[in-house]
């Protein structure tokens, strides 16, 4: 009985601590796109997580090129998707991105910061 109490009380400690969450991910836009004259491509995502803690309306996922950040919006009428567009110069036939996912989940005393970061990603422009 005492062996029983002791593995149900490491199982919800391991439960409480976080163990087996996972936050993923997902590029949904095509890896190679046909040049357009405004040099923008878009770039979608999904985001999906099972940790029960995540404060979804902090979500703030962004593209990481280099040193600029590129946030994301909510795709309309979808509920784990995000999307923005991707700048592309005429001179450059492949641009290489990050997509980083910041967020919040709660904590005792107060809301923890955490993120994730997935790529790189590389994106090829060809020509018409």
């Amino acid at each position: 009985m005492s062996k029983a109490l002791r593995f149900g009380g490491l199982a919800a400690a391991m439960l409480l601590a976080g163990c087996g969450t996972t936050s993923t991910v997902t590029l949904l836009s095509p890896r190679t796109q046909t040049r357009n004259a405004e040099g923008l491509y878009p770039v979608e995502i999904e985001f999906r997580s099972n940790k029960q803690a995540l404060r979804k309306e902090t979500l703030k996922p962004y593209l990481q090129v280099g040193e600029n950040n590129y946030p994301m919006r909510r795709t309309p009428r979808m509920e784990h998707r995000w999307e923005t567009l991707l700048p592309v110069p005429a001179t450059t036939n492949l641009a290489t991105y990050r997509v980083k996912v910041d967020f919040e989940y709660n904590a005792i005393p107060a809301p923890k910061p955490d993120s994730v970061l997935a790529g790189p990603y590389q994106l090829q422009v060809r020509e018409k």
